[in-house]
């Protein structure tokens, strides 16, 4: 009676965690290799690589997209593809898929709402501003670009269709400022902006979006306080609640945030401290965020020097329920720049029903 007793203390007194899902990373591939290391040779045209996005195709297969140049910001940056038929375990050729001549394309962005599949997209023309193309016949061929008129603010993470069937996508002000997102209800035709969601320092940049099953859109932000922030919109994005510390300590560098069919909310950020942006760590939730896992690592630098950088993650999800991540790996040092991308299968155990 006594031993019962202990336990039932025990239980009472202990502190309350999170549970801690299974997350196993089944595969890990390498989707493109830099081509070069100098970021002042004007030949080099894929030796930085950064900013990926993914989504699975209305054809099923995986397409993948960033963007790639000699150094960040070069005119001639361009948005560069490429697309697996075996689930992400392998990628083919690497080819252009979005280049406005002499001008600086960056930060892609793609999801599929239907049969319909997206691109938003950056570009310093001659101030920034964001871009979309669509596509029906799965990224076959695209429509040509159509600017958003939203000056001076840039994409970066996800978009995502509500179970409304509306779409959502974020962006924000540069320089890690107040963060929303641009609605269409229409299918995509047009876009209207709602939201500027920013801490008491006005930062609030590179949002990511989940809607969770009880309908709320969960909004993850950027900051330079060393902690992610959150905002929760319960109107389908249109009006979002004051930001709050999450309690998640975190460099400042792009997260993303993915709302699984089963519920299940799954973030991939760098845990600081700033500046450093490695490793890559992977959290769940299974209660919309009020409480989270203890990490799992999902990629480091590959050498403890300095100079790496393990950034923008990215995630989707499969048919068969496992999820792909997609995230670059970055090296620079003096007279030295280069970045590839990588990618891996990764298998979180269901909720318990």
């Amino acid at each position: 009676m006594k031993h019962i007793l202990k336990l039932i203390t025990a239980l009472l007194i202990a502190p309350l965690h999170a549970e801690t899902p299974s997350i196993q990373i089944t595969d890990r591939t390498v989707v493109f290799t830099h081509t070069s290391t100098d970021p002042k040779d004007p030949a080099n045209t894929s030796g930085y690589n950064l900013g990926p996005s993914l989504t699975v195709l209305p054809d099923g297969r995986m397409m993948a997209a960033w963007f790639s140049s000699p150094s960040e910001g070069a005119e001639s940056q361009r948005i560069v593809q490429a697309f697996s038929l075996d689930q992400g375990r392998t990628w083919g050729e690497v080819t252009v898929l979005q280049d406005i001549a002499g001008k600086a394309d960056f930060d892609p962005v793609l999801f599929v709402a239907g049969k319909e599949t997206f691109l938003f997209f950056s570009c310093f023309d001659p101030q920034i501003d964001i871009y979309f193309r669509r596509s029906s016949d799965s990224a076959k061929t695209w429509i040509e670009p159509v600017k958003i008129n939203q000056p001076n603010h840039t994409t970066r993470s996800n978009g995502i269709q509500l179970s409304s069937g509306e779409l959502l996508v974020p962006l924000h002000t540069r320089g890690t400022k107040a963060g929303g997102v641009m609605k269409s209800r229409d299918g995509g035709k047009t876009w209207k902006r709602f939201g500027a969601v920013a801490n008491p320092e006005g930062q609030g940049g590179e949002p990511t979006i989940a809607e969770t099953k009880s309908g709320k859109i969960h909004m993850m932000l950027r900051t330079k306080d060393g902690l992610l922030w959150r905002s929760i919109s319960a109107d389908k994005g249109e009006t979002w609640s004051a930001p709050e510390k999450t309690g998640l300590t975190a460099t400042s560098s792009a997260s993303h945030l993915l709302c699984t069919r089963d519920g299940t909310l799954v973030l991939t950020y760098n845990p600081g401290p700033t500046p450093l942006r490695f490793p890559l760590i992977m959290r769940t939730s299974r209660d919309e965020g009020l409480t989270w896992s203890e990490p799992t690592l999902l990629a480091d630098r590959p050498a403890k020097v300095g100079g790496w950088s393990i950034c923008y993650p990215a995630l989707t999800e499969l048919a068969d329920g496992t999820l792909l991540a997609i995230w670059a790996q970055i090296k620079g040092s003096p007279g030295e720049l280069y970045g590839d991308i990588h990618s891996a299968r990764i298998r979180v155990a269901p909720q318990s029903r």
